[in-house]
């Protein structure tokens, strides 16, 4: 269909004014189409939440560990506010550092991106875990289009820091 045609024969520069106009128009459904929301993954959640309960145990055994944590936390009281920062409904939840927080979101992705059969699901520990976790957060650190769409999905549900690399 050529909408020049549908319009209403008009001067050239408000012919081309209601051309523009529509044109706009025509354009909001695909924009509003490639926003994406934040809606969490249930697998990969449970994969971040193993490995922040194994960081968690680390640091209540005196290792060194990666994430912080809440004097009183408990095994319970983490994976709680793990389940409701991934409702995307309180960013709030998880009192960390921004820096943490973006890099349980590196895991997140990485576990959204692997296949539903992978051997991290079943344990981190099990061969080729670390590998196929690797490369997916090698992805992520390169900047993959993919994680950066989803990272800037669930930048505010979230309460994420600024994809500054």
């Amino acid at each position: 269909m050529n909408i020049l045609r549908t319009l209403p024969r008009r001067e050239a520069p408000a012919r081309l004014a209601t051309f523009f106009l529509c044109a706009a128009l025509l354009a909001c459904p695909a924009i509003r189409a490639q926003a994406q929301t934040f809606l969490s993954n249930a697998r990969a959640a449970g994969l971040v939440t193993s490995v922040v309960l194994d960081d968690f145990h680390t640091a209540q055994a005196g290792g060194s560990y990666v994430f912080s944590y809440d004097r009183n936390e408990t095994d319970d009281t983490l994976t709680a506010k793990l389940v409701r920062w991934f409702s995307g409904k309180e960013p709030g939840a998880l009192r960390m550092h921004p820096g943490e927080k973006q890099t349980l979101f590196n895991f997140y992705w990485a576990a959204c991106m692997m296949p539903p059969n992978s051997p991290c699901f079943a344990a981190m520990t099990r061969d080729g875990c670390q590998d196929q976790l690797s490369t997916w957060i090698a992805r992520a650190s390169d900047d993959d289009p993919r994680f950066v769409d989803a990272y800037e999905s669930a930048r505010k549900p979230l309460g994420l820091p600024p994809l500054g690399r």
